[in-house]
């Protein structure tokens, strides 16, 4: 018997098997030693096993002396005919007992760009082989987990004589030559019996996973949020699910403060002004409730919440695919369950009013109203309930303007010039409205504030403005001028300071009735079918508008863009520079009386002698919403703002359609 040779192997699991106490002759035993198992091969990266019968005749893969299987001596367990077992593609058996089974294999990769395949340890290669043996490279030696069929419960590396020195120089990785990959690569995709990879467990090569650094968790705070500042919103939700310390940072305030402030450009604002007057309660934080109190830091209000609700918001005026276009909000109409419908507006319907109201204006806190009663009431936007009373014409109010939300201090100064005596202090406004008196009368308006109840209005006529001479149709404010225009086809330009008049415009065949003003430009609309530009510095005409088949009844100006609602039933929307019609909007059945329109939402809202409200797309000219039953007469007016639209009618109601139940929109304009 040839002499016992003792060979190391890397230790396990030391205390896991036991003795086989199964045995066999040791005469059915091989009479020649077979090639002692080969030594285990690792990587990086590549395939999961890789065996020594799979490198090429030319490699280098001398195998190491052959140790008689009867004659091996590891940890303890000597060969006295214990139930062998054969490891594939080695040319080596070993006892049962030492064998353990491994899960699954994980994934092959062949990736050799970065990695080489097999990774050489010269120093630990030297270490199993007994003295003066060729220390020639075969395949690595692996440190493994515990893999299927393979042997374990190695001794320490404690008894051995001192290596001898490597050909190769230390931490050298040995790549094995291209001309094996195919091989390897054959047997994966073929699967042909000497290149198994499910049963082949002569050679286990490592797969460990890739992993990099966290560079957004290790920079700091500042510069980690200005990095997600410049993402946009399907980005930063994706950073919200990467791990917690992401969500974190993506969930920032100043994140969702500069995201918001994107989302300008389509009329998302917002006016802090309005902080003051709201409960500390609020879902986008505590903020001061006092009058007195500053208006808040901007982050100090609660962006991620704020831009939630905006989002909400708009997804409730839009029609999502599937869902009805149309809706009946008349008091006896019933559901209708076939189809899916669109978010409906509560509808709050207000009446007061002793006869046809003709028109509206409203803002975040109230509504007024002018009617053939020949009296202004304002009326609670929350509450429908009705706040005073006006009576200065001798006609019908057709029209009127005031500064919106004028009780509310226009800056920081003025809140925090404030004295105790001046929170209940009146605060003063300003209104215009036109009657078929001929007259137009100015008026001063007072909001008297009241601790925890809405103000109490009043107002008194400042001056009254004659020059027309038929009934006033139509009025426009800004800073500088009142515009108005009349059925004797005239349009008369006022300066609001001196309350003086400025200029006549002529030019028109019939009477005029609507204007729109932006700047020192003047448009209007006449029920000879003719749409006019003026410059009001110089009085002169600077472009007429033609298109509609009949007479104009409604205008409205902003920015660059004209829109004009006509008797032949259709809405054009006009380039003011140009003078070109953009789109035509078609889908009243009668005159479209009303309309308005935000030029950066892209929304706009038109009402007709139909009894509709309809909601248009600007920029497309589509139809997005259409609201019947609304009202059960002509419908004369018609605004809204982010939240709502308020419409009257022949009828004598007031319908406000509110988009924001449930919603905080206090602070949006």
């Amino acid at each position: 018997m040839a002499a016992q040779v003792q060979v190391p192997f890397p230790t396990y699991d030391d205390d896991v098997y036991e003795e086989d106490s199964a045995s066999t002759s040791r005469d059915a035993r091989e009479e020649h030693a077979t090639p002692r198992f080969s030594y285990l091969l690792t990587s990086v990266l590549g395939s999961p096993f890789l065996t020594t019968s799979e490198l090429p005749e030319d490699a280098d893969t001398a195998y190491a002396p052959s140790i008689p299987m009867d004659a091996m001596d590891v940890d303890g367990y000597t060969d006295n005919g214990t139930d062998m077992e054969a490891v594939d593609g080695a040319f080596a058996t070993v006892p049962r007992a030492l064998t353990v089974t491994r899960p699954p294999s994980p994934t092959p990769s062949f990736r050799t760009d970065a990695f080489s395949i097999v990774n050489w340890n010269p120093e630990l290669y030297n270490l199993i082989l007994p003295p003066g043996a060729d220390g020639t490279p075969r395949c690595s030696m692996g440190f493994l987990p515990v893999g299927r069929r393979t042997v374990s419960g190695y001794p320490q590396w404690a008894q051995h004589s001192t290596p001898s020195p490597s050909p190769i120089k230390a931490s050298r990785s040995l790549t094995i030559g291209m001309g094996i990959l195919p091989r390897i690569w054959d047997a994966l995709r073929e699967g042909t019996p000497e290149g198994e990879l499910i049963d082949d467990e002569a050679c286990f090569i490592d797969v460990r996973a890739i992993t990099g650094m966290d560079i957004l968790s290790h920079l700091p705070l500042e510069l980690a949020l200005d990095l997600l500042s410049n993402l946009d919103l399907p980005s930063i939700l994706a950073c919200l699910r990467v791990s917690r310390t992401w969500n974190h940072l993506a969930r920032d305030n100043s994140i969702w403060r500069i995201l918001f402030s994107h989302r300008e450009k389509d009329g998302w604002r917002v006016d802090l002004r309005r902080a003051n007057h709201r409960n500390s309660t609020s879902k986008y934080g505590a903020l001061p409730s006092h009058p007195l109190a500053s208006l808040p830091a901007p982050l100090e209000i609660k962006w991620y919440e704020l831009y939630r609700t905006r989002t909400e918001l708009d997804r409730r005026w839009s029609n999502y695919p599937g869902a009805g276009i149309s809706a009946d909000l008349s008091d006896g109409a019933t559901a209708e369950k076939e189809a899916p419908k669109a978010w409906e507006p509560k509808v709050m319907r207000i009446s007061g009013h002793g006869d046809s109201v003709y028109c509206l204006e409203f803002d975040s806190s109230r509504i007024v109203t002018g009617s053939r009663d020949r009296t202004i009431k304002v009326w609670s936007l929350k509450t429908g309930r009705c706040l005073a009373t006006f009576s200065g014409h001798r006609g019908s109010v057709l029209c009127l303007k005031f500064d919106r939300d004028w009780d509310i201090a226009d800056d920081v100064a003025d809140a925090d010039a404030m004295t105790a005596d001046d929170v209940l202090a009146p605060r003063k406004g300003f209104m215009v409205s036109g009657s078929s008196d001929c007259s137009v009368c100015v008026w001063d308006l007072y909001a008297h504030p009241k601790a925890g109840a809405e103000s109490e209005i009043t107002a008194e006529v400042k001056a009254i403005l004659r020059g027309h001479s038929g009934g006033v149709l139509d009025l426009r404010i800004d800073a500088h001028w009142i515009v108005s225009c009349s059925k004797d086809a005239l349009i008369r330009v006022w300066n609001r300071k001196t309350l003086e008049l400025h200029c006549t415009l002529r030019g028109h065949e019939g009477p005029v009735n609507a204007v729109g003003l932006q700047g020192n430009r003047v448009v209007s609309a006449s029920g000879d079918g003719k749409m006019i530009l003026w410059d009001v510095g110089s009085g002169e005409r600077l472009r007429t508008f033609e298109g509609h088949e009949r007479g104009l009844a409604c205008i409205e100006f902003k920015e660059d863009l004209i829109v004009s609602g006509s008797n032949d039933c259709k809405i054009k929307v006009w380039d003011a520079n140009t003078g070109t019609c953009l789109r035509t909007l078609v889908g009243h059945d009668y005159l479209v009386r009303a309309l308005a329109f935000d030029p950066r939402s892209g929304r706009l809202v038109s009402g007709s002698y139909d009894k509709t409200v309809k909601v248009w797309d600007l920029h497309t000219g589509k139809l997005v919403r259409e609201f019947r039953g609304c009202h059960v007469s002509h419908i004369f007016d018609v605004k809204f703002d982010q939240c709502r639209i308020v419409s009257t009618s022949h009828d004598r109601k007031i319908v406000v359609l509110d988009f924001s139940e449930g919603l905080d929109t206090s602070l949006f304009v």
